[in-house]
């Protein structure tokens, strides 16, 4: 295989090539006739347009002083467009003369009149040894000075060459070269390869003939040293070759060609036909056109059609062109061919044969809905085809009260929240072809919903450890958040972080140990959004929170009871004036602020003020005067009075500066309590108010504003009182 491809590769190296291809100028009877003559050179045949019954008669070369060369004669099958040409050249008389062109086998020497090998002749569809197709071996060359004669190229085993003293070499084969001849003295011969024949040995006597080229060339002949007798050997010549899938009717002869190679090329031009094409009108009938060069005329028996139900007319012929109608068929592929007698008329690039994918169907819609903002619906109608015939009484639209169709795009108003279905009727427009459709009617059903998703807060759930809270925050939502949505939390102190649960519909904050003020979380507007991608809400959500942590509640510890002290009986009541009495409001709102209590370095003044005052005694005569007591603090912040014939009564009566400071010190006691009860009332006012539950109306903490001025004003009587009672 190595060997092959080497001698191959030296072979082409040496190969020259024609530049204008060969073709016939006269054709007499319609028969072409191109003959290829030994140049040296490769040339190139371009098989003419409607060029029918391709023949070829190839010759191989014949050797010098030896065998002719071969011939090969047949037909192609399916002829190539073109192909190349190679003609083999004569060998050469001389001591070592060079072979013939195209593998003919170099001669020994140094006789002088030993034989080279004769080329051999072949077409190819390239330019390889490879791509041979037909090969018509040359013959062997003859053996120097009294030698034999080469032999005889051609066949598929081709002949031995003659033998002197040295022996003849052997005949190429269908898949190997000649084995080389056998030399007495000197120089031993080669064998014959693909493609190229053998060397013949060389003597100072006489050389060995080359071997022929051919499919597998001859081997080259012996040589001889011998002065006397009958000298060298002949070659061997070249075997012949034929490709049987592209050609046919072969015919080998061996021996028959003297001096160079030879090539012909015969073909017909007879009529031709150099188009075969068909198309669907309608529906219903289909036109065949078949044009011809020359004088044949076709008629329906030519055509070929396999849908029996096709009815063929007879061709009607316009210019060169003849054109078939048929009607009738209902297979929805078309397929028709030639008859044998016509089909050979065809050129090369004609196929026998059409087929034709019939539109037997209407067209079919879909609905492509478009964006407008003048309509609330507009669908354009899309067809598998162009169509006509689309109206506006073909289409049924439920859940819209407007309904426009315009260029088979439609709009729609009007519609209400829910399902709409719009129906295109069948059969209701054609096609280019006069088909119904849609075969069926074409429904396509929607859900209109333009309600924007909404949130709610749910109520929070507060608990409140050591003054802490821990906290569960749940917004609930329709349908889906957006992307990169998200609820902002805000506090006056950041001391809690939460953990976030979502689930379907709902989003869910853990808060654990946060500390009292004010928080709020806001989910923005438009963070939703459904499927029908509506957004929403339209405002932002917002949940506001205030913790106030609650003071931890004693008990207070019940005073003990102080004795009730004589009064003097001259001693006046106090009175307080009507008009320091502030009256109770008609009705008092929820929630209230809570009250500014008594500075108690004002009250400490006011009894500094007192004590300082000239203490002035009172007289025994004086009438009896009723006086309260000073109240016992109870757990409920409300006092009650005490009725002054139940005090018991003293043993002695005390000085009148002491009653004076006791009655001070009651009075004192009574603004300290009223205080402390208006600061508890403050407070659970402010709890009522942080729990944002409405107060009664009648709470203590409504009127502990009004007992504490009311304390205010009766000290303020009382001193004015003793002031006038001084002087």
């Amino acid at each position: 295989m190595k060997l092959r491809s080497l001698l191959a590769l030296t072979f082409c190296s040496s190969i020259a090539f024609g530049a204008v291809p060969a073709q016939a100028e006269e054709c007499p009877d319609g028969i072409c006739e191109l003959v290829f003559e030994y140049t040296g050179n490769a040339e190139y045949f371009t098989v003419p347009d409607g060029a029918k019954n391709v023949s070829f008669e190839i010759s191989g070369a014949a050797g010098g002083r030896g065998g002719m060369g071969g011939r090969v004669t047949g037909e192609f099958i399916n002829f190539p467009t073109g192909f190349w040409v190679f003609v083999g050249g004569e060998g050469v008389i001389n001591a070592e003369a060079p072979g013939g062109y195209n593998g003919g086998g170099r001669a020994g020497g140094s006789r002088g009149n030993e034989g080279s090998g004769g080329g051999a002749s072949d077409i190819r569809s390239g330019t390889n040894l490879n791509d041979r197709i037909v090969v018509a071996g040359g013959g062997g060359g003859g053996g120097g000075y009294a030698g034999a004669a080469g032999g005889a190229g051609g066949n598929l085993v081709a002949d031995n060459g003659g033998s002197g003293q040295g022996s003849g070499g052997g005949g190429g084969r269908e898949s190997s070269g000649g084995s080389a001849g056998a030399s007495n003295g000197g120089s031993s011969a080669q064998p014959g390869g693909f493609g190229i024949g053998g060397t013949g040995g060389s003597s100072w006597n006489a050389g060995g003939g080359g071997g022929g080229g051919g499919w597998f060339g001859g081997g080259g002949g012996g040589a001889d040293d011998d002065s006397c007798c009958a000298d060298a050997g002949g070659g061997g010549g070249g075997s012949s070759y034929a490709n049987t899938s592209l050609v046919t009717n072969i015919n080998h002869q061996a021996g028959v060609q003297n001096a160079a190679g030879r090539v012909v090329i015969r073909y017909e031009v007879p009529s031709i036909i150099t188009l075969f094409a068909g198309t669907q009108l309608s529906n219903n009938e289909i036109s065949i056109s078949m044009e011809v060069e020359g004088s044949f005329s076709p008629n329906s028996t030519h055509l070929e059609v396999v849908d029996t139900a096709c009815i063929v007319s007879e061709p009607e012929l316009t210019g060169s062109t003849y054109v078939f109608q048929i009607q009738g068929c209902v297979d929805s592929r078309f397929l028709a061919a030639l008859a044998p007698e016509a089909a050979a008329l065809l050129t090369d690039d004609t196929s026998a044969s059409l087929q034709i994918e019939l539109d037997l169907v209407g067209p079919e819609f879909t609905f492509d809905q478009i964006i407008s903002a003048d309509h609330d619906y507009v669908f354009d109608l899309i067809g598998s085809e162009d169509n006509s015939g689309l109206s506006s009484e073909d289409i049924l639209v439920a859940g819209c009260d407007e309904t426009v169709l315009l260029n088979q795009r439609l709009s729609l108003n009007d519609c209400q929240e829910g399902d709409i279905i719009i129906t295109l009727a069948s059969n209701v427009v054609t096609d280019s072809m006069g088909n119904l459709g849609p075969s069926e009617p074409t429904v396509l059903e929607l859900s209109r919903d333009t309600i924007a998703p909404t949130s709610q807060w749910l109520e929070p759930e507060i608990t409140e450890i050591d003054g802490n809270f821990n906290l569960v925050i749940s917004l609930r939502h329709d349908d889906s958040l957006v992307e990169d949505a998200a609820v902002e939390f805000l506090a006056d102190e950041i001391s809690c972080l939460p953990i976030t649960t979502f689930s379907e519909g709902e989003v869910t904050f853990e808060y654990i140990g946060c500390a009292p003020g004010s928080m709020s979380w806001k989910l923005a507007a438009f963070s939703l959004i459904d499927s029908a991608g509506n957004s929403g809400p339209a405002i932002d959500s917002v949940l506001e929170l205030t913790l106030v942590a609650l003071e931890p509640t004693t008990e207070p510890t019940p005073a003990t009871p102080e004795p009730a002290l004589e009064v003097a009986p001259r001693e006046p009541a106090l009175q307080i004036p009507s008009q320091l009495a502030p009256g109770l409001p008609d009705e008092i709102h929820s929630p209230i602020e809570a009250p500014e209590f008594v500075d108690q370095e004002i009250v400490e003044e006011i009894l500094e003020f007192v004590e300082s005052e000239e203490v002035i005694p009172i007289e025994k005569e004086s009438p009896p005067k009723a006086v309260s007591t000073v109240p016992t603090r109870s757990k409920q912040p409300v006092s009650s009075p005490v009725d002054s014939k139940s005090a018991p009564a003293a043993s002695e009566p005390e000085p009148q500066e002491l009653e004076s400071e006791a009655t001070v010190k009651k009075d004192q006691g009574d603004l300290l309590d009223q205080s402390e009860i208006a600061s508890q009332s403050a407070y659970v006012a402010e709890l009522a108010s942080g729990d944002q539950k409405p107060a009664r109306p009648d709470s203590v903490a409504r009127i502990s504003p009004w007992l504490a001025g009311g304390a205010v004003a009766a000290v303020l009587a009382f001193i004015v009182y003793r002031k006038m009672m001084v002087r």
